[in-house]
C-alpha cells in the first residue's frame, strides 16, 4: 500500500514536471487572444439577448439597436477568426441576417424580426459547429490557427 501511495505521489510529480516544460513562450499570447475572443463572443451573445428582449416586448426601437451593433460588431477584426472562404461566408451571412432584422424593426413586423432572430441564432450555431471541426481537424491550440501555416 505504501508503495502504491509512492509511486502515486511521484507519478503525480511528474506530470505536474513534464506539463510546466510542455509550456511554451506564447502561451500567454494564446490565453489572451482566447480572451479577447471570449469577451467578444460574450458581447455578441449580450446584444443577441437584447434583440430577444425586444422581440418579445414589440420593442422595435431596442430590436433595430441590437440589430445595428449585432451587424456592427460582424465587421470588426476580432469576427475574423478564420483566414477560410467558408468562415468569410459566414460572417456575410451573419451581418446580412443583422441588417434584415433591423429592417423588420423598421417596419414594425414582430414576426418578421422574430423569424431574422431565429436565423441569426442558426448561422452562430453552424459557424460554431465550423468552427468547432477546423481546430479539430488542425489539432493545434486555439490561436495556433489564426496565423496559416
Amino acid at each position: 500500500m505504501r508503495a502504491s501511495i509512492g509511486s502515486t505521489i511521484a507519478l503525480s510529480m511528474l506530470i505536474a514536471v513534464m506539463a510546466q516544460a510542455h509550456g511554451t513562450e506564447d502561451t500567454p499570447k494564446t490565453t489572451k487572444q482566447e480572451q479577447s475572443v471570449s469577451a467578444f463572443m460574450r458581447k455578441k451573445l449580450e446584444l443577441s439577448q437584447l434583440a430577444l428582449e425586444g422581440i418579445v416586448n414589440e420593442d422595435f426601437a431596442l430590436i433595430k439597436q441590437s440589430a445595428n451593433a449585432l451587424d456592427k460588431l460582424g465587421g470588426q477584426k476580432e469576427f475574423e477568426v478564420f483566414p477560410l472562404d467558408e468562415y468569410t461566408h459566414f460572417s456575410a451571412e451573419y451581418r446580412r441576417i443583422a441588417r434584415s432584422m433591423g429592417k423588420e424593426a423598421d417596419k414594425k413586423n414582430i414576426d418578421g424580426s422574430a423569424m431574422a432572430y431565429v436565423q441569426l441564432t442558426m448561422s452562430c450555431v453552424e459557424c460554431h459547429k465550423f468552427s468547432r471541426k477546423v481546430r479539430m481537424a488542425q489539432a493545434a491550440p486555439f490561436g495556433k490557427i489564426l496565423t496559416p501555416q
